[in-house]
């Protein structure tokens, strides 16, 4: 008696499924880490930059904003 094709498919597929998580994963942890470290040569982090950079565009777009 053959067994289903589908029997032999199904473990490769979970073990596809928890090596794509755990690459997930590591990249997601990463990023976090290159974001929330401090700079070389500063004490701000990425994430400060990025967030100090915001608020100058978004207040220099308000002021454009509310000219007449």
């Amino acid at each position: 008696m053959k067994a289903p094709f589908g029997t032999f498919t199904r473990p490769m597929r979970r073990r596809q499924q928890g090596q794509s998580m755990l690459e997930y994963a590591v990249i997601c942890f990463v990023l976090a880490v290159a974001l929330f470290a401090p700079m070389p040569g500063s004490q701000q982090t990425a994430a400060q930059l990025l967030c100090d950079s915001i608020r100058d565009f978004y207040s220099s777009l308000t002021l454009f904003i509310s000219l007449p």
